[in-house]
Protein backbone atom coordinates (compact mmCIF):
# COMPACT_ATOMS: atom_id res chain seq x y z
CA UNK A 1 0.00 0.00 0.00
CA UNK A 2 3.12 2.41 0.80
CA UNK A 3 4.69 1.61 -2.35
CA UNK A 4 1.45 2.47 -4.12
CA UNK A 5 0.72 5.68 -2.95
CA UNK A 6 4.86 6.33 -2.92
CA UNK A 7 4.65 5.78 -7.07
CA UNK A 8 1.56 8.22 -7.04
CA UNK A 9 3.25 10.56 -5.68
CA UNK A 10 6.24 10.25 -7.52
CA UNK A 11 4.53 9.93 -10.88
CA UNK A 12 2.40 12.89 -10.26
CA UNK A 13 5.14 15.33 -9.23
CA UNK A 14 6.97 14.02 -12.21
CA UNK A 15 4.39 15.78 -14.37
CA UNK A 16 3.45 18.22 -12.77
CA UNK A 17 7.17 19.58 -12.38
CA UNK A 18 7.67 18.86 -16.31
CA UNK A 19 4.60 20.72 -17.74
CA UNK A 20 5.48 23.34 -15.14
CA UNK A 21 9.08 23.57 -16.08
CA UNK A 22 7.69 23.82 -20.01
CA UNK A 23 5.10 26.10 -18.81
CA UNK A 24 7.60 28.39 -16.93
CA UNK A 25 9.94 28.37 -20.24
CA UNK A 26 7.20 29.80 -22.29
CA UNK A 27 6.05 31.78 -19.61
CA UNK A 28 9.71 33.10 -19.46
CA UNK A 29 9.46 33.59 -23.40
CA UNK A 30 6.44 35.78 -23.48
CA UNK A 31 8.16 38.01 -20.82
CA UNK A 32 11.30 38.24 -22.71
CA UNK A 33 8.94 39.32 -26.30
CA UNK A 34 7.10 41.68 -24.06
CA UNK A 35 10.20 43.29 -22.87
CA UNK A 36 11.66 43.69 -26.74
CA UNK A 37 8.34 44.90 -27.38
CA UNK A 38 7.36 46.96 -24.97
CA UNK A 39 8.27 50.20 -23.36
CA UNK A 40 9.43 49.76 -19.26
CA UNK A 41 6.56 51.58 -18.82
CA UNK A 42 3.77 49.85 -20.42
CA UNK A 43 5.08 46.79 -19.30
CA UNK A 44 5.31 48.02 -15.73
CA UNK A 45 1.48 48.92 -16.37
CA UNK A 46 0.12 45.55 -17.47
CA UNK A 47 1.93 43.52 -14.47
CA UNK A 48 0.51 46.81 -12.21
CA UNK A 49 -3.27 45.88 -13.63
CA UNK A 50 -2.57 42.37 -12.73
CA UNK A 51 -1.62 42.72 -9.78
CA UNK A 52 -4.77 44.96 -9.16
CA UNK A 53 -7.27 42.35 -10.40
CA UNK A 54 -5.31 39.59 -8.43
CA UNK A 55 -6.38 41.17 -5.11
CA UNK A 56 -10.16 40.69 -6.42
CA UNK A 57 -9.35 36.76 -6.97
CA UNK A 58 -10.78 36.70 -3.11
CA UNK A 59 -14.04 37.56 -4.26
CA UNK A 60 -14.48 34.81 -6.94
CA UNK A 61 -12.58 32.05 -4.95
CA UNK A 62 -13.67 32.45 -1.28
CA UNK A 63 -11.38 29.48 -0.80
CA UNK A 64 -14.20 27.13 -2.10
CA UNK A 65 -11.99 25.41 -4.67
CA UNK A 66 -9.45 24.36 -1.99
CA UNK A 67 -12.52 23.02 -0.02
CA UNK A 68 -13.83 21.13 -3.78
CA UNK A 69 -11.13 19.70 -4.24
CA UNK A 70 -11.17 18.23 -0.47
CA UNK A 71 -14.79 17.19 -0.21
CA UNK A 72 -13.78 15.46 -4.44
CA UNK A 73 -11.22 13.34 -2.18
CA UNK A 74 -13.77 12.48 0.68
CA UNK A 75 -16.61 11.24 -1.42
CA UNK A 76 -14.66 9.53 -3.87
CA UNK A 77 -13.16 7.24 -1.30
CA UNK A 78 -16.38 7.55 0.81
CA UNK A 79 -18.38 6.24 -2.43
CA UNK A 80 -21.06 9.08 -1.87
CA UNK A 81 -21.20 10.12 -5.51
CA UNK A 82 -24.53 12.33 -5.15
CA UNK A 83 -22.68 14.40 -2.49
CA UNK A 84 -19.53 14.67 -5.00
CA UNK A 85 -21.77 16.00 -7.82
CA UNK A 86 -23.96 18.20 -5.11
CA UNK A 87 -20.66 19.61 -4.13
CA UNK A 88 -19.49 20.83 -7.64
CA UNK A 89 -22.45 23.02 -8.77
CA UNK A 90 -22.43 24.19 -5.45
CA UNK A 91 -19.57 25.83 -5.63
CA UNK A 92 -20.37 26.94 -9.12
CA UNK A 93 -23.36 28.72 -8.08
CA UNK A 94 -21.55 30.25 -4.92
CA UNK A 95 -18.86 31.59 -7.21
CA UNK A 96 -20.99 32.59 -10.24
CA UNK A 97 -22.60 35.89 -8.93
CA UNK A 98 -20.34 37.37 -6.72
CA UNK A 99 -17.77 37.15 -9.64
CA UNK A 100 -19.96 38.80 -12.01
CA UNK A 101 -20.48 41.58 -9.56
CA UNK A 102 -17.14 42.59 -9.15
CA UNK A 103 -16.14 42.10 -12.60
CA UNK A 104 -18.70 44.70 -13.06
CA UNK A 105 -17.43 46.73 -10.55
CA UNK A 106 -13.97 46.52 -12.25
CA UNK A 107 -15.54 47.53 -15.71
CA UNK A 108 -16.97 50.55 -14.61
CA UNK A 109 -14.29 51.43 -12.21
CA UNK A 110 -11.27 51.58 -14.61
CA UNK A 111 -11.00 55.25 -15.16
CA UNK A 112 -10.65 55.59 -11.74
CA UNK A 113 -7.78 52.63 -11.18
CA UNK A 114 -6.25 54.16 -14.15
CA UNK A 115 -5.94 57.81 -12.66
CA UNK A 116 -5.10 57.21 -9.18
CA UNK A 117 -3.98 54.11 -8.73
CA UNK A 118 -1.34 53.90 -12.03
CA UNK A 119 -1.28 57.78 -11.99
CA UNK A 120 -1.90 58.11 -15.48
CA UNK A 121 -2.38 61.66 -16.94
CA UNK A 122 -1.62 60.88 -20.90
CA UNK A 123 -2.55 57.63 -22.74
CA UNK A 124 -5.25 56.99 -20.14
CA UNK A 125 -7.76 55.59 -22.49
CA UNK A 126 -5.38 53.00 -22.37
CA UNK A 127 -4.90 51.93 -19.02
CA UNK A 128 -8.52 51.86 -19.14
CA UNK A 129 -9.34 49.60 -21.72
CA UNK A 130 -6.27 47.00 -20.00
CA UNK A 131 -8.09 46.68 -17.03
CA UNK A 132 -11.86 46.67 -18.78
CA UNK A 133 -10.70 43.46 -20.75
CA UNK A 134 -8.77 42.34 -17.45
CA UNK A 135 -11.83 42.39 -15.72
CA UNK A 136 -13.38 40.57 -18.24
CA UNK A 137 -10.82 37.69 -18.15
CA UNK A 138 -11.31 37.95 -14.14
CA UNK A 139 -14.99 36.46 -14.24
CA UNK A 140 -14.19 34.03 -16.97
CA UNK A 141 -11.84 32.98 -14.80
CA UNK A 142 -14.25 30.85 -12.23
CA UNK A 143 -14.84 27.85 -15.61
CA UNK A 144 -11.18 27.78 -15.54
CA UNK A 145 -10.51 27.41 -11.96
CA UNK A 146 -13.13 24.92 -11.42
CA UNK A 147 -11.98 22.56 -13.88
CA UNK A 148 -8.84 22.47 -12.26
CA UNK A 149 -10.28 21.88 -9.15
CA UNK A 150 -12.28 18.75 -10.53
CA UNK A 151 -9.26 17.33 -12.29
CA UNK A 152 -6.64 17.96 -8.92
CA UNK A 153 -10.09 16.21 -7.03
CA UNK A 154 -10.47 13.16 -8.99
CA UNK A 155 -6.34 13.19 -8.91
CA UNK A 156 -6.06 13.16 -12.62
CA UNK A 157 -2.88 14.59 -12.36
CA UNK A 158 -1.50 14.52 -15.95
CA UNK A 159 -4.42 16.07 -17.30
CA UNK A 160 -3.92 18.86 -14.64
CA UNK A 161 -0.59 19.65 -15.42
CA UNK A 162 -1.32 19.98 -19.51
CA UNK A 163 -4.11 22.11 -19.11
CA UNK A 164 -1.95 24.47 -17.27
CA UNK A 165 0.88 24.07 -19.88
CA UNK A 166 -1.52 24.59 -23.00
CA UNK A 167 -2.68 27.90 -21.19
CA UNK A 168 0.83 29.46 -20.95
CA UNK A 169 1.09 28.12 -24.47
CA UNK A 170 -1.80 29.70 -25.60
CA UNK A 171 -1.19 33.18 -23.81
CA UNK A 172 2.23 32.84 -25.44
CA UNK A 173 0.74 32.84 -28.86
CA UNK A 174 -1.94 35.07 -28.84
CA UNK A 175 0.12 37.87 -27.27
CA UNK A 176 3.04 37.28 -29.97
CA UNK A 177 0.24 37.47 -32.62
CA UNK A 178 -1.50 40.85 -31.49
CA UNK A 179 2.05 42.04 -30.70
CA UNK A 180 3.45 41.48 -34.54
CA UNK A 181 -0.16 43.30 -35.71
CA UNK A 182 1.29 46.76 -32.95
CA UNK A 183 -1.59 46.06 -30.73
CA UNK A 184 1.34 47.34 -28.19
CA UNK A 185 0.41 47.22 -24.19
CA UNK A 186 -3.15 45.10 -25.28
CA UNK A 187 -1.57 42.43 -26.90
CA UNK A 188 -0.59 40.58 -23.41
CA UNK A 189 -4.01 41.42 -22.54
CA UNK A 190 -6.23 39.72 -24.91
CA UNK A 191 -3.52 37.13 -24.85
CA UNK A 192 -4.70 36.27 -21.20
CA UNK A 193 -8.09 36.45 -22.09
CA UNK A 194 -8.16 34.41 -24.90
CA UNK A 195 -6.54 31.52 -23.36
CA UNK A 196 -8.73 31.24 -20.48
CA UNK A 197 -11.87 31.27 -23.11
CA UNK A 198 -9.48 28.80 -25.30
CA UNK A 199 -9.42 26.42 -22.41
CA UNK A 200 -12.40 26.36 -21.23
CA UNK A 201 -13.82 25.37 -24.50
CA UNK A 202 -10.90 22.69 -25.10
CA UNK A 203 -11.41 21.05 -21.53
CA UNK A 204 -14.71 21.12 -19.93
CA UNK A 205 -15.74 18.10 -22.01
CA UNK A 206 -12.82 15.98 -19.91
CA UNK A 207 -13.86 17.54 -16.31
CA UNK A 208 -17.54 16.99 -17.56
CA UNK A 209 -17.40 13.26 -17.76
CA UNK A 210 -15.34 12.45 -14.20
CA UNK A 211 -18.72 14.21 -12.93
CA UNK A 212 -20.49 10.76 -11.77
CA UNK A 213 -24.16 10.02 -13.27
CA UNK A 214 -25.80 10.91 -9.55
CA UNK A 215 -28.78 13.13 -8.81
CA UNK A 216 -28.08 16.54 -7.51
CA UNK A 217 -29.60 17.09 -4.07
CA UNK A 218 -28.62 20.43 -2.37
CA UNK A 219 -28.87 20.52 1.12
CA UNK A 220 -28.01 23.22 3.35
CA UNK A 221 -25.73 20.44 5.84
CA UNK A 222 -23.62 19.79 2.93
CA UNK A 223 -23.42 23.37 2.24
CA UNK A 224 -22.27 24.35 5.65
CA UNK A 225 -19.78 21.84 5.39
CA UNK A 226 -18.16 22.97 2.20
CA UNK A 227 -18.24 27.00 3.45
CA UNK A 228 -16.79 26.21 6.60
CA UNK A 229 -13.96 23.81 5.68
CA UNK A 230 -13.44 26.71 2.80
CA UNK A 231 -13.62 30.19 5.29
CA UNK A 232 -10.21 29.70 7.25
CA UNK A 233 -8.86 29.02 3.77
CA UNK A 234 -10.54 32.56 2.22
CA UNK A 235 -8.73 34.27 4.87
CA UNK A 236 -5.54 32.67 4.60
CA UNK A 237 -5.90 32.52 0.93
CA UNK A 238 -6.63 36.95 1.82
CA UNK A 239 -3.43 36.73 3.51
CA UNK A 240 -1.51 34.71 0.20
CA UNK A 241 -2.90 37.66 -1.98
CA UNK A 242 -1.25 40.25 0.05
CA UNK A 243 1.75 38.69 0.38
CA UNK A 244 1.55 37.96 -3.23
CA UNK A 245 0.50 41.58 -4.95
CA UNK A 246 1.09 44.08 -2.31
CA UNK A 247 4.98 44.36 -3.06
CA UNK A 248 4.23 45.30 -6.73
CA UNK A 249 0.52 47.30 -5.62
CA UNK A 250 3.32 49.63 -3.00
CA UNK A 251 5.71 49.68 -6.09
CA UNK A 252 3.54 51.02 -8.48
CA UNK A 253 2.19 53.66 -6.01
CA UNK A 254 5.55 54.79 -4.26
CA UNK A 255 8.18 54.27 -7.24
CA UNK A 256 6.05 54.04 -10.55
CA UNK A 257 5.83 51.83 -13.76
CA UNK A 258 9.42 51.47 -14.55
CA UNK A 259 10.13 50.07 -11.13
CA UNK A 260 7.66 47.51 -11.56
CA UNK A 261 8.70 46.54 -14.97
CA UNK A 262 12.02 45.58 -13.78
CA UNK A 263 10.43 43.87 -10.22
CA UNK A 264 8.81 41.71 -12.78
CA UNK A 265 11.47 40.29 -14.42
CA UNK A 266 13.53 39.42 -11.37
CA UNK A 267 10.30 38.48 -8.87
CA UNK A 268 8.98 35.90 -11.94
CA UNK A 269 12.95 34.37 -12.68
CA UNK A 270 13.34 33.47 -8.66
CA UNK A 271 9.67 31.90 -8.60
CA UNK A 272 10.52 29.16 -10.76
CA UNK A 273 12.41 27.85 -7.77
CA UNK A 274 9.14 27.39 -6.37
CA UNK A 275 8.16 24.44 -9.02
CA UNK A 276 10.50 21.88 -7.10
CA UNK A 277 8.21 21.83 -3.74
CA UNK A 278 4.77 23.23 -5.91
CA UNK A 279 4.93 19.82 -7.81
CA UNK A 280 4.72 17.81 -5.27
CA UNK A 281 2.01 19.92 -3.21
CA UNK A 282 -0.60 19.78 -6.07
CA UNK A 283 0.03 15.91 -5.59
CA UNK A 284 0.37 15.55 -2.22
CA UNK A 285 -3.38 17.37 -1.31
CA UNK A 286 -5.83 15.09 -2.83
CA UNK A 287 -3.47 12.39 -1.28
CA UNK A 288 -3.54 13.24 1.70
CA UNK A 289 -6.79 13.91 2.39
CA UNK A 290 -7.46 10.14 0.70
CA UNK A 291 -4.50 8.90 3.28
CA UNK A 292 -6.58 10.89 6.46
CA UNK A 293 -9.96 9.46 5.10
CA UNK A 294 -8.81 5.24 4.99
CA UNK A 295 -6.19 5.78 8.64
CA UNK A 296 -3.13 5.50 6.32
CA UNK A 297 -0.37 6.44 9.06
CA UNK A 298 2.89 6.86 7.04
CA UNK A 299 2.48 10.28 6.28
CA UNK A 300 4.71 11.55 9.01
CA UNK A 301 8.00 9.48 6.70
CA UNK A 302 6.95 10.37 3.53
CA UNK A 303 7.04 14.08 4.56
CA UNK A 304 10.29 13.89 6.24
CA UNK A 305 11.73 12.29 2.63
CA UNK A 306 10.53 15.54 1.33
CA UNK A 307 11.71 17.48 3.91
CA UNK A 308 15.06 16.16 3.80
CA UNK A 309 15.50 15.96 -0.64
CA UNK A 310 13.91 19.25 -1.38
CA UNK A 311 16.51 21.31 -0.22
CA UNK A 312 19.47 19.13 -1.67
CA UNK A 313 17.07 19.89 -4.95
CA UNK A 314 16.48 23.41 -4.70
CA UNK A 315 19.51 24.78 -3.22
CA UNK A 316 21.91 24.94 -6.16
CA UNK A 317 19.44 26.26 -8.81
CA UNK A 318 18.81 29.18 -5.88
CA UNK A 319 22.68 29.36 -5.87
CA UNK A 320 22.87 29.44 -9.29
CA UNK A 321 20.40 32.63 -9.27
CA UNK A 322 21.91 34.11 -6.88
CA UNK A 323 25.60 33.86 -8.46
CA UNK A 324 24.44 34.76 -11.94
CA UNK A 325 21.35 37.12 -11.45
CA UNK A 326 22.47 40.18 -13.33
CA UNK A 327 23.64 37.70 -15.88
CA UNK A 328 20.69 35.84 -16.20
CA UNK A 329 18.21 38.99 -16.30
CA UNK A 330 20.52 40.84 -18.78
CA UNK A 331 20.23 38.00 -20.94
CA UNK A 332 16.94 37.18 -21.19
CA UNK A 333 15.40 40.95 -20.93
CA UNK A 334 18.32 43.09 -21.86
CA UNK A 335 20.65 45.83 -19.36
CA UNK A 336 17.84 48.23 -18.23
CA UNK A 337 16.22 45.25 -16.37
CA UNK A 338 19.74 43.65 -15.08
CA UNK A 339 19.30 46.19 -12.62
CA UNK A 340 16.53 43.79 -10.61
CA UNK A 341 19.75 41.69 -9.40
CA UNK A 342 19.71 42.51 -6.07
CA UNK A 343 15.70 41.97 -6.35
CA UNK A 344 16.95 38.41 -7.55
CA UNK A 345 19.83 37.42 -5.39
CA UNK A 346 17.13 38.10 -2.04
CA UNK A 347 14.12 36.38 -3.55
CA UNK A 348 16.32 33.30 -4.53
CA UNK A 349 17.29 32.91 -0.59
CA UNK A 350 13.57 33.02 0.61
CA UNK A 351 12.61 30.71 -2.21
CA UNK A 352 14.34 27.84 -0.06
CA UNK A 353 12.42 28.81 2.95
CA UNK A 354 8.86 28.92 0.90
CA UNK A 355 9.57 25.68 -0.55
CA UNK A 356 8.96 23.84 2.73
CA UNK A 357 6.06 26.55 4.10
CA UNK A 358 4.32 24.95 0.52
CA UNK A 359 4.73 21.40 2.06
CA UNK A 360 3.65 22.36 5.22
CA UNK A 361 0.53 24.26 4.15
CA UNK A 362 -0.91 21.78 1.87
CA UNK A 363 -0.21 18.53 4.58
CA UNK A 364 -2.27 21.29 6.56
CA UNK A 365 -4.98 21.78 4.43
CA UNK A 366 -5.05 18.26 3.29
CA UNK A 367 -5.48 17.09 6.93
CA UNK A 368 -8.59 19.23 7.37
CA UNK A 369 -7.05 21.76 9.36
CA UNK A 370 -6.69 24.81 7.25
CA UNK A 371 -7.25 26.85 10.04
CA UNK A 372 -4.02 26.38 11.42
CA UNK A 373 -2.35 27.39 8.07
CA UNK A 374 -4.43 30.48 7.93
CA UNK A 375 -2.62 31.64 11.30
CA UNK A 376 0.79 31.09 9.47
CA UNK A 377 -0.20 32.89 6.34
CA UNK A 378 -2.23 36.05 8.15
CA UNK A 379 1.23 36.54 10.17
CA UNK A 380 3.34 36.32 6.64
CA UNK A 381 0.65 39.48 5.53
CA UNK A 382 0.80 41.51 8.66
CA UNK A 383 5.40 41.26 8.63
CA UNK A 384 4.70 42.08 4.78
CA UNK A 385 2.90 44.64 4.41
CA UNK A 386 4.43 46.22 7.35
CA UNK A 387 8.08 45.85 5.82
CA UNK A 388 6.79 47.08 2.35
CA UNK A 389 5.73 50.11 3.53
CA UNK A 390 8.65 50.92 5.68
CA UNK A 391 10.98 49.99 3.20
CA UNK A 392 10.08 50.79 -0.04
CA UNK A 393 9.76 54.38 -0.40
CA UNK A 394 13.51 54.25 1.54
CA UNK A 395 15.46 51.39 -1.08
CA UNK A 396 12.45 50.43 -3.82
CA UNK A 397 12.42 47.01 -5.11
CA UNK A 398 15.50 46.21 -2.96
CA UNK A 399 12.83 47.08 -0.16
CA UNK A 400 10.20 45.10 -1.35
CA UNK A 401 12.64 41.86 -1.91
CA UNK A 402 13.91 42.18 1.43
CA UNK A 403 10.50 42.20 3.03
CA UNK A 404 9.22 39.45 1.34
CA UNK A 405 12.47 37.36 2.04
CA UNK A 406 11.93 37.86 5.53
CA UNK A 407 8.34 37.23 6.03
CA UNK A 408 9.19 33.47 3.99
CA UNK A 409 11.83 33.29 6.81
CA UNK A 410 9.39 33.65 9.90
CA UNK A 411 6.48 31.87 7.85
CA UNK A 412 8.94 28.72 8.00
CA UNK A 413 9.45 28.36 11.52
CA UNK A 414 6.05 28.97 12.52
CA UNK A 415 4.35 26.25 9.87
CA UNK A 416 6.47 24.06 12.03
CA UNK A 417 5.28 25.29 15.24
CA UNK A 418 1.42 24.48 13.62
CA UNK A 419 2.41 20.77 11.66
CA UNK A 420 3.33 19.68 14.68
CA UNK A 421 0.17 20.16 16.54
CA UNK A 422 -1.26 17.22 14.60
CA UNK A 423 1.79 15.14 13.02
CA UNK A 424 4.85 13.99 14.87
CA UNK A 425 7.42 15.17 11.92
CA UNK A 426 10.96 14.53 11.82
CA UNK A 427 12.85 17.70 10.82
CA UNK A 428 16.56 16.86 9.21
CA UNK A 429 18.48 19.48 10.67
CA UNK A 430 21.47 17.44 10.20
CA UNK A 431 21.09 16.72 6.50
CA UNK A 432 20.17 20.45 5.72
CA UNK A 433 22.94 21.90 7.66
CA UNK A 434 25.26 20.01 5.83
CA UNK A 435 23.47 21.30 2.45
CA UNK A 436 23.46 24.93 3.14
CA UNK A 437 27.35 24.71 4.13
CA UNK A 438 28.19 22.47 1.26
CA UNK A 439 26.05 25.09 -0.97
CA UNK A 440 28.04 28.00 0.87
CA UNK A 441 31.23 26.59 0.03
CA UNK A 442 30.40 26.96 -3.56
CA UNK A 443 28.82 30.26 -3.61
CA UNK A 444 32.65 30.78 -2.53
CA UNK A 445 34.17 29.11 -4.89
CA UNK A 446 31.75 30.76 -7.69
CA UNK A 447 33.00 34.05 -6.46
CA UNK A 448 36.26 33.57 -6.19
CA UNK A 449 36.31 31.67 -9.93
CA UNK A 450 34.50 35.17 -11.21
CA UNK A 451 36.88 37.04 -9.57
Amino acid sequence: MENQYSRKIVSGAFFVFLFGVLGAFVGYLLRFILTSNLSPEDYGLYYSCLSLIGLFVLFEDFGLNSSLIYHISKFRVEKKFKKLKTSIFTVFLIQLFPALIVSIIIFFSARFFAINYLHLSENILKGVLVIKLLAIAYFVQIFHTLILSILQGFQRIKLYSFVNFCRMLFYFTITWLFISLNFSVISPVLGFLISYLFIILIFSPFALKLIPKAKICFSKKLTKKIIFYAFPIMFSSMAGLIIGYTDTILITLFRGLPEVGIYQTAQPTARLLWFFAGAFTTVLFPLITELKTKNINFLANGIYLLYKYIWIVIIPFALMAFSFSRDILNLFFGPFYSSGADVLKILAIGAIFFSVVQINGVVLNGMGKPKNYTKIIYLGAIINVIGNIILIPIIGITGAAVSTMLTYIIMFFFSFVELRKFIKVKIPVLKWSETLIAGFVSLLSIYFIKN
